[in-house]
């Protein structure tokens, strides 16, 4: 429990990082996951990334917040499972490369510290 702020923390900088990478350059990460580069791919992508950006964010502030914020704790952890789910369809139905497995698997990873940190938010120092 001890680390469990600081590992969250990690978890939406590379969250907001990786947003801005697909949002700034939609077609590289396409790419990375083995997606088809279309301007309507890079669209989506692009606007996934801006949500990515906001969810990261919402968790560095509830993070960094003089009160509890437990709702956005539980949201950022909803998004992580979501978007863990969302990858390892389009995995199943060949639209995702294999690769793309590696971040559904960080998502879900990080879906779970999460809620352990969810669970325990009350529990933890947070002045």
């Amino acid at each position: 429990m001890k680390y469990l702020r600081i590992v969250n923390l990690a978890i939406a900088i590379i969250t907001i990082i990786s947003g801005l990478m697909q949002l700034i350059s939609p077609s590289s990460v396409l790419g990375m996951v083995g997606v088809e580069i279309t301007p309507t791919t890079q669209q989506l992508f692009a606007t996934i990334g801006m949500f990515m950006i906001m969810f990261g964010a919402l968790m560095v502030h509830a993070i960094y917040s003089i009160a509890q914020n437990g709702a956005a704790v539980l949201w950022s952890a909803l998004q992580k499972i979501g978007a863990s789910i969302a990858v390892f369809i389009g995995i199943f139905h060949h639209l995702f490369s294999p690769l793309a497995a590696l971040v559904a698997s960080f998502d879900f990873f990080s879906f779970i510290l999460l809620i352990i940190y969810y669970r325990n938010i009350s529990k933890l120092n947070i002045t």
